[in-house]
């Protein structure tokens, strides 16, 4: 892995997803939740994030393709990483409130 910000990324992410009364967030919302701990990345790479969670049992993803429009919602596993129950490879620990 050459970008050594991506395991913070993907933290952000479930940890945003878990917080989120739903559980469930778009691509976009995730790419504003990203540049609030300041990861200014571009959708394509939010994206990038969304399908190696989804790979590795962590989230689920709707594409609504006509839109390039995303939908994920965080999978039991996923939440026990945001929360700390659990370590995975490729994910920093989870952040402190």
């Amino acid at each position: 892995m050459d970008n050594i910000f991506v395991p913070n990324q993907r933290i952000v992410i479930l940890q945003g997803l878990e917080k989120d009364p739903g559980r469930s967030l778009s691509n976009e919302m995730l790419q504003r939740l990203l540049r609030t701990y300041g990861h200014n990345i571009s959708v394509s790479e939010v994206n990038t994030q969304i399908n190696w969670l989804e790979q590795r049992g962590y989230v689920h993803a709707d594409r609504l393709s006509e839109y390039g429009l995303v939908i994920v919602k965080i999978l039991r596993p996923g939440i026990d990483v945001a929360l700390g129950q659990t370590r995975a490879e490729g994910i920093d620990p989870p952040l402190e409130d």
